[in-house]
């Protein structure tokens, strides 16, 4: 008895792969890679502008006069209390070496997430009776926060005479 073989395609079961089967799965995959590619580009560039100071040019010119109001401030050995309640109550506190309140000053705070610019606010402090320096604004939502502080001796100053930056993290 003589056995005949029958080509692989015709076997039960058995299912034979073509050329433009290969292709589909290529083209499909790579148009898969570069959707989710094209998506991950445009969240990346819509939530971050990439810019990390407007005008860094005239800033840099300017670098060696912020290093020694840096030097200026640190010689004023003067510490500061930021506290901000989930109200939205700001209260700010300065203090000289010697554990005095500083008064009279012109104080100004920036509220902004480090990762975008659309929620960035900026707040008048004023002072009260007892030398400390308020403001409210709305509750904050959670997550990071960065606040920039600067007080002048009058708010015609061009220039401040004390400038802190704090990082707050509200839980959610």
């Amino acid at each position: 008895m003589t056995e005949t073989r029958t080509a692989a395609s015709e076997r039960p079961g058995e299912h034979r792969l073509h050329g433009w089967q290969v292709l589909a799965c290529l083209l499909v995959f790579f148009a898969v890679v570069l959707a989710v590619n094209a998506a991950m580009i445009y969240w990346a560039v819509s939530t971050y502008s990439g810019v990390v100071a407007s005008e860094p040019y005239r800033k840099g010119l300017h670098y060696n006069a912020r290093v020694r109001a840096a030097e200026r401030q640190q010689q004023l050995h003067w510490q500061d209390v930021l506290t901000i309640d989930r109200d939205g109550q700001v209260r700010f506190v300065v203090t000289d070496a010697d554990g005095s309140r500083i008064r009279n000053l012109s104080v100004e705070i920036a509220i902004g997430r480090p990762s975008s610019n659309r929620e960035d606010s900026k707040l008048v402090l004023t002072a009260d009776s007892t030398g400390d320096y308020r403001a409210r604004i709305s509750a904050l939502p959670p997550g990071s926060w960065i606040i920039g502080i600067e007080a002048r001796r009058s708010a015609a100053d061009p220039d401040p005479i004390f400038r802190a930056r704090r990082r707050l993290w509200i839980a959610p």
